[in-house]
């Protein structure tokens, strides 16, 4: 577990280095965490340095809804992506989607926009969390199921704290 933990913190910081270069303040990110059923999607800049839920989007019969991933990157136009990830020592049935997901992701807009993978240990836990807090405001929220952009914004806030905010 502790060869885990550091491997995980190797790959954070590899992460940052070859990725400070590339940001700007003024570009646009999106958080993406990929369910088979349900795929989260957060939007986020730097030069506020905030993520916030912005869509579930509903997969047809366990396949990727290509159709409106393909309308938020369109009408969004992110230069960065930021994909959560499971880091295991194992790979699973799970773990092969994802990693289809992405690689398919980023043929799809190798010319367009960056596409960075994401430890999203803590943002499926976190994000129930923060729903609890969130019933107990006066705020109405949907289901506790729906949880997946609560998620992704939380990967994506987090890959902004590691990487951007000094």
């Amino acid at each position: 577990e502790i060869l885990q933990i550091s491997l995980l913190i190797l790959l954070n910081l590899f992460i940052i280095m070859t990725t400070k270069s590339i940001i700007d303040e003024n570009k646009i990110f999106l958080g993406i965490d990929f369910g088979v059923k349900k795929i989260g999607i957060s939007v986020g800049q730097l030069i506020t340095k905030q993520a916030s839920p912005l869509k579930i989007i509903f997969n047809n019969k366990n396949k990727v809804n290509w159709n409106d991933i393909d309308k938020i990157i369109q009408e969004w136009k992110p230069d960065i992506i930021v994909v959560g990830y499971p880091y295991s020592n194992s790979k699973n049935t799970f773990t092969k989607l994802l990693d289809d997901f992405i690689l398919n992701l980023t043929n799809k807009y190798i010319n367009s926009v960056k596409i960075i993978k994401f430890s999203e240990v803590l943002s499926t836990e976190e994000s129930k969390i923060l729903y609890s807090e969130i019933r107990k405001s006066e705020y109405n929220i949907g289901k506790k199921e729906n949880l997946d952009d609560l998620s992704a914004s939380i990967i994506l806030q987090s890959w902004f704290n590691e990487n951007m905010i000094t």
